[in-house]
C-alpha cells in the first residue's frame, strides 16, 4: 500500500517541476536529489515522450555552440590542473532514492553521449559524483586539409605596389617604363602587335599605372580620357595580353578652401589642390585679377574640381568645375558650362563670360624680353625699325597658344619673321606669332582654332637673337600693343543658352554658396577632398 501510494504520489508531479531539479546551475553543478527531509515524489512520463524532450534540447544545445563558434569555453567553465574542464554531475544517492530518478540521469548522459558534446559516465558512485574525466573526453579532430576556396580568383599579394606616372610632353616610352619601374617588359610589349598599337597612342597627360610584385608586373593600365583604359596583364604561358575597357578610372568631385599667406601656389598645395587645378584657377580669373600684383595676404580662395581615382588610389585631377576668389572687398565666382552648341566654357553665375575675346600672352610663364614700341633699334640690323609687337622669351620648345577663336590665315616662313602663324579673328582683329621652332602637328592653312589651343612652340628662326616669340594684335591692320590695348568682349550666350546655363549653375552656386559660408566661420573642409 504505501509503495502504491507513493506511486500515485509521483504521477501527481508535473514535467516541468521535474525539469527544474535538473537545472544545470551557474558552476555547472546539477543537484540531481532533492535535499534532506524534502518531498521525493517524482512523476515519470512516458519513455519515448522522453527521448523526444531531452533530444530537442540537446540539438537546441548543439545550435547554440556552433552559433557561438569561436567563444572560449574556458572563460565560463572552472579549469582543473591539467588545462581541461570537468563537468561534474553531483548525485546524492540515498535508499531513498526513486528508480525513476535514476533512470532519467541515465538518458542525459545518453542524449549528451549521441550528441558528442561529452561523455559522460553513468556508473553512479554511492559516495561522490559522476564526472568528466581528461581520458573520457572525446577530442574534436581536425581536418587534415584545408578546406577548398573557390579557385576562380586568385590570392592578392600583399606586398603588391602600385607605380604612377603622368606622361609629359618631352616623354617617350623608354622614360614613360622606367618611371614605372618596368624598363625590362618593354621591347616585349611592342612585339605584341595589339598592345604595341595602343602604347603607339599614348600622349601628354595620360596617366600610366603599374601594379608589380617583387618587380613581376601583375597589371598595367593607362587612360588618355579617363572613360577608356588599356589593360595589360600576363598570360599562363608567360606572355601578355591587353584590352582596351571602360570603368576602370572614378571621376569625383573634390573640394579646397585656403587663404593666401605665402602665394597662390604654396598654399594650395598645402590643402591638397594640385598645380594643374591652380592653374585653371588663374586662366579664367585673369580677366579681372592681376596675379602678379593685385593678390595680396587674406585673400581667399574656394575651388571645386575634379580628381581622378583608380583602385581606390587618387592618381590626378582633371578640370575645374567652380570657384571663389575674394581679392580684397570683390568677390569673383565663376562656374564650368558646355553649351548645346558644345562650346566649354567659364561664366559668372548670372551667366556672363569670363574670357574677353582674347587673351594678352600666347606663351605661359614667359618674359617681356622687348615691348611694343614704333621707335625701336633693332638689335641686328642696328637701325631703327618700329617694333610692332611684343617680345616673349622663353626656352626652345615652349607651347605657344592662340590668344583668341580663329582661323588660320597664313603658316610657313615669313621673311626676318622666320616660321610664322597669322590667324583672322572676328571684327576685322588678326594675330602673329614669328620666330617659331615648329608648327602644330596637321595645322594648316584655313583650319579654325580656339582660344588657348596650341599651335606652336618657342624657337629663334628668321632675325631673333635667341629663342623667343614675337607677338602682334593688328585691328584692321593697324598694330597695337597687346598687353595694354582695350580687348573686345567675348560673344554671349542666347537666350536659350543662358536659361539652360542657369539650370545646370544651381547645384555649383549652392556648393559655392556653403563653402563659403564655410570659408567665413574658418572650418576646415579640406579633409573631404577626393569625397
Amino acid at each position: 500500500m504505501r509503495s502504491t501510494a507513493k506511486a500515485s504520489s509521483v504521477n501527481n508531479k508535473t514535467w516541468d517541476e521535474v525539469l527544474a531539479r535538473f537545472d544545470i546551475q551557474n558552476q555547472c553543478d546539477v543537484d540531481l536529489l532533492p535535499e534532506q527531509g524534502a518531498t521525493t515524489h517524482t512523476r515519470v512520463e512516458a519513455h519515448s515522450s522522453l527521448m523526444l524532450s531531452w533530444t530537442t534540447r540537446a540539438i537546441l544545445l548543439v545550435g547554440c555552440v556552433v552559433a557561438l563558434g569561436n567563444l572560449p569555453l574556458q572563460s565560463y567553465l572552472p579549469n582543473n590542473s591539467t588545462g581541461q574542464f570537468t563537468l561534474t554531475l553531483n548525485k546524492q544517492i540515498s535508499d531513498s532514492t526513486p528508480q525513476a530518478m535514476i533512470e532519467t540521469s541515465d538518458l542525459v548522459a545518453q542524449r549528451l553521449e549521441e550528441v558528442n558534446y561529452a561523455s559522460i559516465s553513468k556508473t553512479l558512485l554511492p559516495t561522490a559524483a559522476t564526472s568528466l574525466s581528461s581520458e573520457e573526453t572525446h577530442e574534436l579532430v581536425l581536418p587534415k586539409q584545408p578546406l577548398a576556396t573557390y579557385s576562380g580568383h586568385r590570392l592578392i599579394n600583399a606586398g603588391s605596389i602600385w607605380q604612377t606616372y603622368t606622361v609629359k610632353r618631352y616623354d617617350n616610352q623608354s622614360n614613360i617604363f622606367r618611371r614605372i619601374k618596368q624598363s625590362g617588359i618593354l621591347q616585349e610589349l611592342n612585339q605584341i602587335k595589339s598592345i604595341k598599337a595602343a602604347l603607339d597612342k599614348i600622349k601628354m597627360d595620360t596617366v600610366v599605372r603599374a601594379k608589380s610584385y617583387k618587380g613581376q608586373l601583375e597589371q598595367l593600365v593607362f587612360t588618355p580620357d579617363y572613360e577608356n583604359s588599356f589593360v595589360i596583364k600576363p598570360t599562363e604561358s608567360g606572355s601578355f595580353e591587353g584590352s582596351w575597357q571602360k570603368k576602370q578610372f572614378e571621376v569625383r568631385q573634390a573640394r579646397g578652401i585656403f587663404s593666401i599667406k605665402n602665394g597662390l601656389f604654396s598654399d594650395g598645395k598645402k590643402v591638397g589642390i594640385p598645380d594643374n587645378i591652380l592653374n585653371q584657377v588663374v586662366t579664367v580669373f585673369d580677366w579681372d585679377i592681376d596675379f602678379s600684383k593685385d593678390v595680396r595676404v587674406g585673400d581667399q580662395v574656394t575651388i571645386v574640381f575634379e580628381s581622378i581615382y583608380h583602385e581606390g588610389d587618387l592618381v590626378g585631377s582633371l578640370k575645374l568645375l567652380a570657384a571663389e576668389f575674394i581679392n580684397g572687398d570683390n568677390r569673383y565666382r565663376t562656374i564650368r558650362h558646355t553649351t548645346a552648341r558644345g562650346l566649354t566654357d567659364y561664366f559668372t553665375p548670372e551667366g556672363r563670360e569670363m574670357k574677353r575675346a582674347f587673351i594678352r600672352t600666347p606663351v605661359m610663364r614667359a618674359r617681356v624680353s622687348s615691348h611694343f614700341n614704333p621707335k625701336r633699334l633693332h638689335p641686328i640690323l642696328n637701325k631703327f625699325r618700329a617694333h610692332k609687337g611684343t617680345d616673349f622669351a622663353a626656352p626652345h620648345g615652349t607651347p605657344i597658344i592662340a590668344t583668341g577663336n580663329g582661323r588660320v590665315k597664313l603658316i610657313g616662313r615669313k621673311g626676318g619673321y622666320g616660321k610664322t602663324i597669322v590667324l583672322r579673328h572676328r571684327e576685322g582683329y588678326t594675330t602673329l606669332y614669328s620666330h617659331l621652332s615648329k608648327f602644330k602637328k596637321d595645322l594648316k592653312k584655313n583650319q579654325v582654332v580656339a582660344q588657348g589651343d596650341v599651335i606652336g612652340y618657342v624657337g629663334s628662326t628668321g632675325l631673333a637673337t635667341g629663342p623667343n616669340l614675337h607677338y602682334e594684335f593688328r585691328k584692321h591692320n593697324t598694330p597695337a600693343d597687346p598687353l595694354t590695348v582695350k580687348l573686345p568682349n567675348s560673344l554671349s550666350l542666347t537666350k536659350e543658352e543662358l536659361a539652360s546655363f542657369k539650370v545646370d549653375a544651381i547645384n555649383m552656386k549652392l556648393q559655392l554658396n556653403v563653402l563659403h559660408r564655410f570659408a567665413k566661420e574658418n572650418v576646415d573642409i579640406n579633409n573631404a577632398i577626393g569625397g
